[in-house]
């Protein structure tokens, strides 16, 4: 679509290059350090982080469409935290967290459950009316929200893909984790479809910045659609994904139990 390609939905001062650049050195600096991690998933992570504030979805999510801002949300709470984990060394990590000095840390991420609240507390508490509209008009607020969501998503996805293996949940724990966690969000998912009522109000009367409400407006994409096409996408992209990473766990299973077995075979046969 042409829209998409006008100045005005491409934010390239965005803040997030603060981030994004020094986090890049810091890779390339210490890369030694980052020995046997998997660079391909760091590169996912970036774009993606990218995406959510410098393309049209970081514009439209700023106070324009209630849908836009779901997918932002979803990218810095599920997919930007999670390539994050998939490529952390585990060399790395373990020898961080073995320090005495992070020994509490340690023993906090033991906990599974802080991992599972923290991804569904984040995804439940910034979406109260009041809160949503406050961090949407307010750029400090909105810069902890999004901080919020990508802690609690690393935090979230930790039980499950943990570079350190004694940190992941047994198969059948993780299995329920993650379908407790599909619940969680079929359940904020059907609110916010259903309910008749603005979860964020920041969007029932948006600004036309950009020039596009009339048109969309005329094709009968009103701000309550708006809002349920944004509860659609909290109910089933992330549960999609949920599943996916039951599936992953259960094939990670099988993959050990398959390898312990290979091992087994040569003193059963004696």
């Amino acid at each position: 679509m042409t829209f998409l390609t006008s100045p005005s939905l491409w934010n390239l001062t965005s803040p997030v290059w603060l981030v994004v650049v020094p986090l890049l050195v810091a890779a390339m600096t210490w890369r030694k350090q980052f020995a046997g991690a998997n660079w391909w998933w760091l590169a996912v992570a970036v774009v993606v982080l990218i995406l959510a504030f410098v393309s049209p979805i970081g514009v439209l999510a700023s106070g324009y469409l209630f849908s836009a801002h779901m997918v932002q949300h979803l990218l810095l709470l599920l997919i930007v935290p999670l390539a994050l984990m998939l490529f952390l060394p585990r060399q790395l990590i373990e020898s961080l967290l073995n320090r005495p000095s992070l020994s509490k840390f340690s023993a906090l991420l033991s906990i599974p459950i802080v991992g599972w609240v923290a991804g569904l507390g984040a995804m439940w508490l910034w979406h109260v009316p009041s809160l949503c509209s406050a961090a949407t008009q307010s750029d400090a607020l909105g810069f902890v929200r999004s901080a919020t969501f990508l802690a609690a998503g690393l935090a979230f996805w930790w039980p499950i893909y943990s570079p350190v293996a004694r940190f992941r949940l047994d198969p059948l724990l993780a299995v329920i984790y993650l379908f407790s966690a599909c619940a969680g969000c079929t359940l904020l998912g059907i609110y916010i479809t259903f309910t008749p009522v603005s979860v964020c109000p920041a969007f029932a009367n948006p600004v036309d910045r950009v020039g596009i409400l009339t048109s969309l407006y005329q094709a009968g994409f009103t701000p309550m659609v708006d809002q349920q096409l944004g509860g659609l996408l909290m109910w089933v992209p992330p549960c999609s994904l949920y599943i996916c990473a039951i599936l992953s766990v259960l094939c990670r299973w099988y993959a050990m139990e398959d390898h312990a077995s290979n091992e087994n075979l040569p003193e059963a046969s004696l």
